[in-house]
C-alpha cells in the first residue's frame, strides 16, 4: 500500500550447465507462461518483464501456454507444467523452494541477500527441479508515503505499523526509506498473520484501521474495526472494507480518511451539547416554570418558532462541514490547528490516550497495482 507496485526486475542466470543450454527468450517464455494467469503482482512484475523484454518475433511463433497441474501456494510461489514436454517450472522465495527440495548455492544466497539489502524482493526461478534464475522485484515507493507515515505518528498521534510478505532485510530497507520504527514491521506474514497482528493490537484495546488493497489483506481488513481499501485494488479487498479511496496512488488520502471522521464525530458531539443546552433552557421557559418568579413565559407560537431554530442550528452546523480542508502532510500544522487539536482530544480524554488507543496497520504488498519490469537478464556466471 505504502507503493506503487513493483517496477524493477533484475535477475541473473545461476551456475549451472543447464542455464546455459537454453537461451534467454526460452527462460522468460517459460516464466511468464507459468505466472500469466496469476493476479499476485509479483506474478505480473513477471509476466510484464517478459513481454517487454522477449523477442516480438519469438513471441509471435510461440505465444505464451496455460500451465498444466498448476499450483499456487499462498505468500509462497507457484509451480506448474509449460509445454508438450512436460517441462516443470517453479516460481517463488526461498522458504517455497526450500519446501521443494531444491539446493540454494551460496552463489544464489549471496545474490539474493544483496538484492534485499537494496529494498528488493528476491524471487527464484527454477527449471526441472534446478533453479536457473534470482529475480530481484521492487517497489517504487509513492512520493507522499514517508510524509503521509509521518503526519500520522507526529500529527495525528497514530500508531503505525507495516506488515508486509517480504523478507526481513526488503522490509527493513522499505523501513528505512519510510523512516518507520524497525520494532514496527512484521515481515514475511502471511494472511493468517496479517490477521492475529490485528487481533493482538485489539487485545490490547487498541481501536485498529488496516490499509491494504490485495488478496492476502482482504481477511485483516475484515477483522479490523475500520478497513480501508483503495479503489484499485483486489475486488476482494474492496468488498471486505469498510471504506474505499478512489483516489489512485495517494497514500495520504488515508490522512484525509482519518481526519474527516474526527471532524464529522467532533461536529456530531457539538451539535448534540448545543441541542441539550438549547432545550435545557428552552423547555421549562415554554412550560411556564418561572412564570410565578419573573412573570414570563413562552407563547406557542414562539415555542414553535424557537423549535424550528433550534433544528435550523444544527442543519447549518452540519452544513458548514462543507468548508473543510483536507490537512497538507507536507505542511507544519498552523497554531491555531495545533491548538484546536489539543482542546478537541481533551473532550475525549487525555492525548496519551488518544494517542495509544489508535493504530493504523499498512500492508505494503498491494495485487491491484500494475507492474512492470525493464532490466534484462545477466550473462551466466561462471
Amino acid at each position: 500500500t505504502t507503493t506503487t507496485g513493483p517496477t524493477t526486475n533484475t535477475g541473473t542466470n545461476t551456475n549451472n550447465k543447464n542455464s546455459q543450454q537454453r537461451n534467454r527468450d526460452d527462460l522468460l517464455w517459460l516464466f511468464a507462461s507459468l505466472e500469466r494467469n496469476s493476479e499476485h503482482p509479483l506474478a505480473e512484475a513477471v509476466v510484464s518483464y517478459a513481454t517487454a523484454q522477449m523477442d516480438p518475433a519469438y513471441l509471435k511463433r510461440k505465444p505464451f501456454l496455460a500451465p498444466l497441474d498448476f499450483q499456487a501456494k499462498t505468500g509462497r510461489g507457484a509451480l506448474g507444467r509449460i509445454g508438450n514436454d512436460d517441462t516443470i517450472v517453479a516460481i517463488g522465495n526461498r522458504p517455497f523452494v526450500t519446501d521443494l527440495g531444491l539446493v540454494i548455492s551460496s552463489e544464489v544466497e549471496r545474490t539474493m541477500a544483496q538484492l534485499e539489502r537494496d529494498g528488493k524482493t528476491a524471487i527464484l526461478a527454477a527449471v526441472n527441479n534446478e533453479i536457473h534464475v534470482v529475480m530481484g522485484i521492487a517497489d517504487e515507493l509513492k512520493p507522499d508515503a514517508g510524509e503521509t507515515l509521518a503526519y500520522l505518528q507526529d500529527q495525528m498521534g497514530i500508531e503505525v505499523w507495516m506488515v508486509t510478505g517480504d523478507n526481513a532485510r526488503t522490509a527493513t530497507a522499505i523501513a528505512n526509506q519510510l523512516g518507520l520504527a524497525h520494532n514496527r514491521v512484521i515481515s514475511e506474514a502471511l494472511p493468517v498473520a496479517k490477521v492475529q497482528q490485528v487481533r493482538k493490537l485489539q487485545s490490547e484495546g487498541k481501536m485498529v484501521c488496516m490499509v491494504g488493497d490485495g488478496i492476502n489483506d482482504s481477511a485483516a481488513l475484515a477483522q479490523a474495526n475500520v478497513g480501508v481499501s483503495v479503489g484499485t485494488g483486489a475486488e476482494i479487498a474492496v468488498e471486505a472494507a469498510d471504506m474505499v479511496l478512489v483516489r489512485e496512488g495517494q497514500l495520504q488520502e488515508v490522512v484525509t480518511a482519518l481526519d474527516l471522521s474526527r471532524v464529522i464525530f467532533r461536529r456530531i458531539q457539538l451539535n448534540f451539547v448545543f441541542s441539550l443546552i438549547y432545550n435545557v433552557l428552552g423547555i421549562p421557559v415554554a412550560m411556564g416554570v418561572f412564570y410565578p418568579l419573573l412573570q414570563v413565559r413562552l407563547p406557542p407560537t414562539l415555542a414553535a418558532v424557537a423549535m424550528a431554530l433550534s433544528s435550523l442550528s444544527v442543519v447549518s452546523s452540519s452544513l458548514a462541514l462543507k468548508l473543510y480542508k483536507p490537512p497538507k502532510v507536507n505542511a507544519r500544522p498552523s497554531m491555531m490547528r495545533q491548538l484546536f487539536r489539543r482542546l478537541s482530544s481533551s473532550t475525549i480524554g487525555n492525548r496519551q490516550r488518544a494517542a495509544s488507543s489508535t493504530t493504523v496497520l499498512i500492508s505494503n504488498r498491494g495485487s491491484g497495482v500494475q507492474q512492470q519490469a525493464n532490466e534484462s537478464l545477466r550473462e551466466p556466471l561462471l
